[in-house]
């Protein structure tokens, strides 16, 4: 059962930056296709207008018909010269973006957690978060203990658990370093465990990067298993 995250009030949607930038890039090179096809139509007209008008002003062998006659090949080179520099212009700004954002990635993977969210816990565990629409509440009679284990290369602080209950998560502040621990007990319905339910854990690094990492708790013939997602980086607004 999936269910719906929501951040400052809006619904979280992990490719939704992705499909913009790539939208910015196909807008860029739509224009730039456009401006060199623009470009160079200008550049035949302009050359067959002045070549046409050559003629009439070139009528002695004057140091003026000279150049008169050489100026319509300059224009051409003047026309290639700023093609060029428009094309070179665009290398080196895609270049630039390439490499700014290998290099934040980089630092992101550097620090970025990873939360492992196994079934079972070593301790007991008081109160907990239940699972699924809040229709099924009177009949959250399953309970689960689940370990949260951080093997990624950073700290998380968590901030919130989304269970399905509230749209804008659950509060839920811990920090959790590398290879520690912290343990929740959630509440289910039987019926819906069988069909699967999801559920997502809000958390940010060293660097104040912020993450949403989704989990999907099933069981399958009286066994419990967690299949757990990646985390999907938030871009900071």
């Amino acid at each position: 059962m999936k269910i719906k995250i929501k951040r400052f009030g809006l619904l979280y949607n992990p490719g939704k930056e992705k499909r913009i930038k790539n939208r910015i890039t196909k807008h860029i090179i739509l224009f730039l296709c456009l401006f060199i096809v623009i470009a160079a139509l200008l550049a035949v007209g302009f050359e067959i207008l002045m070549r046409n008008h050559i003629v009439c002003l070139a009528i002695n062998d004057t140091i003026d018909s000279t150049w008169i006659g050489s100026l319509a090949s300059y224009w051409g080179g003047i026309i290639g010269g700023a093609i060029s520099g428009v094309f070179a212009f665009f290398g080196v700004f895609f270049t630039i973006r390439y490499y700014k954002e290998s290099d934040e990635q980089k630092e992101k993977a550097a620090i970025q957690p990873f939360l492992l969210v196994t079934v079972g816990a070593n301790k007991d565990i008081a109160s907990g978060f239940e699972l699924g629409p809040k229709s099924d509440e009177k009949k959250a009679t399953k309970k689960i203990k689940v370990t949260i284990k951080n093997i990624g290369n950073g700290f998380a602080k968590t901030l919130v658990v989304h269970t399905g209950f509230n749209f804008g998560g659950m509060a839920y502040n811990k920090v959790i370093s590398v290879s520690e621990a912290e343990y929740l007990l959630f509440m289910a319905d039987p019926n819906d465990l069988a069909k699967g339910l999801c559920f997502g854990i809000q958390y940010i690094d060293a660097m104040r990067n912020e993450y949403i990492q989704e989990y999907m708790i099933i069981e399958n013939h009286g066994h419990i298993d967690i299949e757990c997602g990646y985390p999907g980086f938030l871009e900071q607004r």
